[in-house]
């Protein structure tokens, strides 16, 4: 005889409770289905990974546990309705728009590679519009099954479940909720933080509890470090690197004089009229070092900037500061500070500053920027706008003639935006400064004339001598490979055809990548902003290849630092640059502090030196970008207070929507050396973990010469052994002048020291370096960490 709905109000049991009950397996039979889905898809070879996969799909259905007590909650409402098929209907649409959310948030993290969290809140509806297109437009057979597969399965079993006897007494919800509730205290992922790589990670934790997390993380985010709190630092290296003036007013903790040394200009001749020279600065979107450049660990997909490398400056360990697009403008135009979620984001109240764009265009340069996409995105437009850009070509106004990708939302693809700029190069007149931006290496990956590049594709594998057995990896990716190839393709067409042009030969180029694209699986999230950098010119005396670590922040103030020293322009007197110009070493070595920024809404990442934190844990850097996990919480604590110091700075930034008290453009002069100060203070050291090293150095000139005072650290829990503070003075060219040394001393367990050591020769106005390092008694060899090539500018030196 079939139940009638009276037989839900049976004594001791609420109608509601019982028919949620009921109807629950449904919920859990859909989710496990979209679980199943979710992980097979995202891990490709998921036949050899198991474990992933299981792994995926128990924190997919944690998930649904955790989420169950607001579940039930909106629910409960909807079950109490009178009539059976109303209250059927009710629950099962409010939990089928569960299902589809969750379905939604890992199609994204397919198309994107990168779970979608807060960062949703930091775009327009114009903007989530455009990039849901261009991520949506190859969706496919298989992310219909999974949107409309556990929807189906959830139907057929609410209808199947509605049919049989309903039985719960409302006591049992209350523990379903408490179990519910509590399930929020474990870890985000469990499990995914023991994995291998950034990608494993991702795969395994569930899109629905990221998203909640995050969004949570970022309507809680407070500023926990008061803005009075800014260190004397902010803004400066640590102590490997050079010594600049001291921040000497921390209501402006990004403000002052602008020193930036002219390490470009080495390697740079004169133009050929004495004029100053032009400069095209490219960005690449999504051009990543793992897939691109000298011994790239996936093999490189772009030949063309291969061969390009060898004929210029090509920087090995590079990095953006930021995982999207929104922040690059800023970082390498203006070398600015994040805000809070980038600078354009402050839209009108973007404050006016120095930048490459318009220190140029007040010396008479000419200035464009190119853009297949709507320059609106990112408020991009308003950024080159405030910049002072004469023309900005874009989606608005690219002109007739080109046609617009089919297959994406973004606009034109990169082979008519190239056919753009070349358009207008019979017309250049120099000096100009000219910006491009591309946009075909993102999603969809797709663009006319694709299948051409993805035969060409299998040959580049076989040029690579990838063994067949991992050529389905690629194979997998191929519209992205395709896509890289094609950009690659596009680069070699532009610099071919603009080598013909007369003001080539006075003409620096910067092409570098916006950030490393995401769908590519990377192993370490640092991954995400190393780009490759490369500076290529006709007036370069010689091509080198720089594995210092330096970042977009670095750029324009090297870039100004040129042209005002060598090409004898000017450039601000007092600066805002969050950068110290690039590292120019050979060998690897990491000298900087660096903000970084995944998304707009995310938790700023950071490097100091050597050390990267993310996301509460430290990481060491070696060479190639790559970073092990070190287990320091010492360390770990004094790095972090260097973030802290750095988000102080910002959030006093963001407070005054000024970068100096005129808050105007500041005046230009003539190239100076950074003057000799009595004593040039560095910023604060990220203590090493272990062994012998030295900790700080403070230099002193006056008229008795030059004087270091080097504190030395022993990180070890024994004694260290007998050294001899050594300081060796040399000129710009290398030659050594002098050399100090202090009494054999031996360190005790994590004892610090400083010595003063005298350098004898008194020197006259010019540019010279000095090392300083701990070192054997008997034969003079270091025995640990020094600092090498610090810089000493004493003024009075011509420019």
């Amino acid at each position: 005889m079939p139940r009638t709905a009276s037989t839900d109000a049976s004594p001791g049991r609420h109608p509601a409770a019982s028919r949620l009950w009921t109807w629950l397996p449904a919920l859990l039979l859909a989710q496990l289905v979209l679980a199943l889905w979710a992980a097979l898809r995202a891990a490709p070879d998921a036949a050899g990974a198991p474990a992933l996969v299981v792994l995926a799909v128990g924190n997919q259905l944690l998930f649904l546990l955790r989420a169950l007590p607001l579940l039930l909650l909106l629910a409960w409402p909807l079950a109490s309705l009178p009539g059976r098929r109303a209250a059927l209907l009710a629950v099962g649409g409010l939990w089928s728009l569960f299902l589809l959310l969750q379905a939604g948030l890992e199609q994204y993290y397919l198309a994107a590679r990168v779970p979608l969290g807060a960062d949703l809140f930091g775009y327009g509806l114009a903007e989530i519009r455009t990039t849901v297109g261009g991520a949506g437009a190859g969706i496919g057979a298989p992310g219909w099954a999974g949107l409309l597969l556990p929807l189906l399965l959830f139907w057929a079993g609410l209808v199947w479940r509605s049919r049989q006897p309903a039985r719960a007494r409302s006591g049992l919800f209350a523990g379903v909720v408490a179990v519910g509730v509590l399930a929020w205290l474990l870890p985000l992922a469990p499990g995914a933080r023991g994995l291998d790589s950034e990608d494993a990670r991702a795969v395994a934790t569930s899109k629905g509890a990221y998203f909640v997390a995050d969004s949570l993380r970022w309507w809680r985010a407070t500023s926990t470090v008061p803005a009075t709190a800014v260190a004397a630092s902010i803004g400066m290296p640590p102590a490997e690197a050079s010594a600049v003036e001291p921040v000497t007013d921390p209501a402006w903790p990004f403000l002052h004089p602008e020193a930036t040394p002219d390490a470009l200009g080495p390697y740079f001749g004169p133009t050929r009229d004495g004029r100053p020279p032009n400069l095209v600065v490219i960005v690449v979107e999504g051009l990543g070092r793992s897939f691109s450049g000298p011994d790239a660990p996936l093999g490189s997909f772009t030949p063309f900037l291969d061969e390009l490398a060898g004929r210029s400056l090509y920087f090995d360990n590079f990095l953006a500061n930021q995982g999207r697009t929104f922040g690059v403008l800023p970082a390498l135009l203006g070398s600015l500070p994040l805000a809070e979620q980038g600078f354009a984001a402050l839209g009108p109240k973007m404050p006016a500053h120095a930048g490459l764009f318009n220190v140029l265009h007040r010396q008479g340069y000419r200035s464009a920027f190119y853009n297949g996409t709507d320059s609106d995105f990112d408020n991009e437009r308003g950024y080159l706008q405030l910049q002072g850009v004469d023309d900005i070509i874009d989606l608005r106004n690219f002109g007739p003639g080109y046609r617009r990708n089919p297959y994406s939302e973004w606009g034109y693809p990169d082979r008519e935006l190239v056919s753009r700029v070349l358009a207008d190069g019979a017309r250049l007149r120099s000096p100009f400064v000219i910006g491009i931006q591309t946009i075909s290496m993102h999603t969809s990956y797709r663009f006319p004339g694709q299948e051409t590049y993805k035969a060409r594709l299998e040959q580049h594998l076989q040029a690579l001598g990838v063994q067949e057995a991992r050529r389905a990896q690629y194979r997998a990716q191929a519209d992205i490979y395709s896509a890289i190839l094609y950009t690659d393709d596009q680069l070699r067409r532009y610099f071919e055809s603009v080598s013909k042009a007369p003001w080539y030969a006075d003409t620096i180029f910067v092409v570098t990548g916006d950030h490393r694209l995401a769908e590519i699986p990377q192993d370490t999230h640092i991954e995400r902003y190393h780009v490759p950098l490369l500076i290529h010119s006709p007036l370069l005396r010689r091509p080198a290849r720089v594995r210092a670590v330096s970042s977009h922040l670095d750029v324009t103030p090297s870039l100004l630092a040129l042209l005002s020293h060598t090409y004898g322009l000017q450039r601000p007197a007092q600066a805002t640059w969050t950068g110290r110009g690039l590292d120019m070493a050979d060998a690897f070595r990491s000298q900087h502090e660096i903000a970084l920024k995944q998304t707009k809404t995310s938790v700023p990442d950071f490097v100091s030196g050597r050390w990267f934190l993310h996301d509460g844990r430290l990481f060491e850097l070696q060479d190639g970008i790559r970073a092990s996990e070190v287990d320091d919480a010492g360390l770990r604590a004094q790095v972090t207070a260097r973030l802290q110091a750095y988000q102080a700075a910002n959030a006093t930034f963001v407070g005054k929507l000024a970068l100096s008290p005129e808050g105007g453009m500041p005046a230009l002069v003539a190239y100076r050396e950074a003057p000799a100060a009595a004593v040039q203070p560095v910023a604060a050291v990220v203590a090493l973990p272990a062994g012998l090293g030295l900790d700080a150095v403070r230099l002193e000139n006056d008229a008795n010469g030059v004087r270091v005072a080097a504190t030395f650290v022993n990180g070890d829990a024994h004694d260290s052994r007998v050294f001899t503070p050594l300081a060796v003075l040399a000129a710009e060219d290398g030659q050594e002048i002098g050399e100090g040394y202090g009494s054999a001393i031996r360190l005790q367990p994590h004892e610090r020291r400083e010595v003063m050591l005298a350098l004898p020769a008194k020197l006259g106005p010019g540019h010279y370096f000095i090392s300083v390092l701990p070192s054997d008694p008997e034969t003079g060899k270091p025995l640990g960490r020094g600092r090498y090539r610090l810089p000493l500018d004493i003024a009075g030196n011509a420019p």
